[in-house]
């Protein structure tokens, strides 16, 4: 999986301290996204992000890339 936060900031002139602030996440969880270091996504901390950023869809925060083997 890909998620696309880091995108979604630097589109809106965004700092992680910000994103924290407005949704409630913890730091750690909103610096693992912006680096794409996540294996499991929280339903809660994905809601989250998507009210905040007002998505219509869940792929404009996750994208799913697929392996050879997959």
């Amino acid at each position: 999986m890909i998620c696309k936060l880091k995108q979604l900031m630097e589109a809106e002139n965004l700092t992680q301290t910000a994103v924290v602030e407005a949704t409630g996440l913890s730091p750690a969880t909103i610096g693992k996204l912006y680096r794409n270091q996540v294996g499991r996504f929280d339903e809660n901390t994905v809601k989250s992000l998507c009210k905040f950023f007002n998505l219509k869809s869940i792929n404009e925060l996750l994208e799913i890339e697929w392996e050879v083997n997959d």
